[in-house]
Protein backbone atom coordinates (compact mmCIF):
# COMPACT_ATOMS: atom_id res chain seq x y z
CA UNK A 1 0.00 0.00 0.00
CA UNK A 2 1.30 3.42 -0.86
CA UNK A 3 1.89 6.02 1.78
CA UNK A 4 -0.22 9.13 1.88
CA UNK A 5 -3.32 10.63 3.35
CA UNK A 6 -5.79 7.76 3.92
CA UNK A 7 -8.79 10.08 3.51
CA UNK A 8 -7.58 11.24 0.10
CA UNK A 9 -6.82 7.67 -0.96
CA UNK A 10 -10.30 6.57 0.13
CA UNK A 11 -11.93 9.53 -1.64
CA UNK A 12 -10.02 8.74 -4.83
CA UNK A 13 -10.94 5.06 -4.64
CA UNK A 14 -14.62 5.89 -4.14
CA UNK A 15 -14.61 8.40 -7.02
CA UNK A 16 -12.93 5.86 -9.27
CA UNK A 17 -15.48 3.19 -8.31
CA UNK A 18 -18.36 5.64 -8.95
CA UNK A 19 -16.90 6.50 -12.36
CA UNK A 20 -16.55 2.84 -13.34
CA UNK A 21 -20.10 2.10 -12.16
CA UNK A 22 -21.41 5.05 -14.20
CA UNK A 23 -19.56 3.82 -17.29
CA UNK A 24 -20.96 0.30 -16.81
CA UNK A 25 -24.47 1.72 -16.37
CA UNK A 26 -24.39 4.05 -19.38
CA UNK A 27 -22.39 2.01 -21.88
CA UNK A 28 -23.69 -1.51 -22.44
CA UNK A 29 -24.99 -3.62 -25.32
CA UNK A 30 -28.64 -2.71 -24.73
CA UNK A 31 -27.83 1.01 -24.99
CA UNK A 32 -26.30 0.50 -28.43
CA UNK A 33 -23.37 2.75 -27.54
CA UNK A 34 -19.83 1.52 -27.01
CA UNK A 35 -17.40 3.03 -24.56
CA UNK A 36 -14.02 3.89 -26.09
CA UNK A 37 -10.99 4.69 -23.96
CA UNK A 38 -9.73 6.98 -26.75
CA UNK A 39 -12.79 8.07 -28.75
CA UNK A 40 -12.51 9.68 -32.17
CA UNK A 41 -13.85 13.15 -32.89
CA UNK A 42 -16.42 11.78 -35.34
CA UNK A 43 -17.73 9.24 -32.81
CA UNK A 44 -18.16 11.92 -30.15
CA UNK A 45 -19.81 14.29 -32.62
CA UNK A 46 -22.26 11.54 -33.63
CA UNK A 47 -23.12 10.94 -29.97
CA UNK A 48 -23.62 14.66 -29.36
CA UNK A 49 -25.92 14.89 -32.38
CA UNK A 50 -27.90 11.89 -31.18
CA UNK A 51 -28.17 13.42 -27.69
CA UNK A 52 -29.38 16.75 -29.10
CA UNK A 53 -32.01 15.05 -31.23
CA UNK A 54 -33.30 12.67 -28.57
CA UNK A 55 -33.07 15.01 -25.58
CA UNK A 56 -32.51 11.93 -23.40
CA UNK A 57 -30.41 12.72 -20.28
CA UNK A 58 -28.51 9.42 -20.55
CA UNK A 59 -27.55 10.20 -24.15
CA UNK A 60 -26.37 13.63 -23.02
CA UNK A 61 -24.35 12.05 -20.20
CA UNK A 62 -22.73 9.57 -22.61
CA UNK A 63 -21.81 12.37 -25.01
CA UNK A 64 -20.43 14.54 -22.18
CA UNK A 65 -18.29 11.71 -20.78
CA UNK A 66 -16.79 10.86 -24.14
CA UNK A 67 -16.26 14.56 -25.01
CA UNK A 68 -14.38 14.96 -21.74
CA UNK A 69 -12.21 11.93 -22.52
CA UNK A 70 -11.51 13.20 -26.03
CA UNK A 71 -10.52 16.66 -24.76
CA UNK A 72 -8.28 15.16 -22.09
CA UNK A 73 -6.40 12.91 -24.50
CA UNK A 74 -6.08 15.67 -27.10
CA UNK A 75 -4.42 17.84 -24.45
CA UNK A 76 -2.14 14.94 -23.46
CA UNK A 77 -1.04 14.51 -27.08
CA UNK A 78 0.23 18.09 -27.27
CA UNK A 79 1.72 18.29 -23.78
CA UNK A 80 5.25 17.54 -25.00
CA UNK A 81 5.03 20.55 -27.36
CA UNK A 82 4.07 22.74 -24.40
CA UNK A 83 7.08 21.44 -22.44
CA UNK A 84 9.36 22.20 -25.40
CA UNK A 85 8.01 25.75 -25.66
CA UNK A 86 8.49 26.26 -21.91
CA UNK A 87 12.04 24.94 -22.06
CA UNK A 88 12.93 27.38 -24.86
CA UNK A 89 11.30 30.27 -23.00
CA UNK A 90 13.27 29.46 -19.84
CA UNK A 91 16.56 29.34 -21.73
CA UNK A 92 15.76 32.70 -23.29
CA UNK A 93 14.93 34.12 -19.85
CA UNK A 94 18.31 33.06 -18.49
CA UNK A 95 20.31 34.25 -21.49
CA UNK A 96 18.58 37.62 -21.81
CA UNK A 97 18.37 38.20 -18.07
CA UNK A 98 14.60 38.60 -17.88
CA UNK A 99 12.52 38.60 -14.69
CA UNK A 100 11.89 35.12 -13.29
CA UNK A 101 8.55 34.70 -11.52
CA UNK A 102 7.43 32.10 -9.01
CA UNK A 103 5.16 30.64 -11.70
CA UNK A 104 8.22 30.15 -13.93
CA UNK A 105 9.99 28.28 -11.14
CA UNK A 106 6.94 26.05 -10.54
CA UNK A 107 6.61 25.28 -14.25
CA UNK A 108 10.33 24.47 -14.47
CA UNK A 109 9.91 22.15 -11.48
CA UNK A 110 7.04 20.31 -13.17
CA UNK A 111 9.06 20.09 -16.39
CA UNK A 112 12.10 18.67 -14.57
CA UNK A 113 9.90 16.24 -12.65
CA UNK A 114 8.15 15.09 -15.85
CA UNK A 115 11.43 14.58 -17.75
CA UNK A 116 14.23 14.27 -15.18
CA UNK A 117 17.31 14.96 -17.29
CA UNK A 118 20.46 16.70 -16.12
CA UNK A 119 19.76 19.56 -18.50
CA UNK A 120 16.25 20.20 -17.17
CA UNK A 121 17.23 19.87 -13.52
CA UNK A 122 20.04 22.36 -14.16
CA UNK A 123 17.59 24.71 -15.86
CA UNK A 124 15.26 24.45 -12.85
CA UNK A 125 18.13 25.11 -10.42
CA UNK A 126 19.28 28.17 -12.35
CA UNK A 127 15.76 29.60 -12.50
CA UNK A 128 15.20 28.93 -8.80
CA UNK A 129 18.50 30.60 -7.89
CA UNK A 130 17.75 33.61 -10.08
CA UNK A 131 14.26 33.94 -8.58
CA UNK A 132 15.71 33.71 -5.06
CA UNK A 133 18.19 36.48 -5.83
CA UNK A 134 15.33 38.76 -6.80
CA UNK A 135 16.45 38.89 -10.45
Amino acid sequence: MSTGNPEKIAAYTMAERRYKDTIAELFHEDAGVEFHEHPSESYVTDLETKAAESGDPTDKARAAILRDRLDYYDAEKTKHFDWRISRERFRKLLVEGGKVTGADVQEAYRLAKHTPSVELMSLYSQLKRKHGEGN
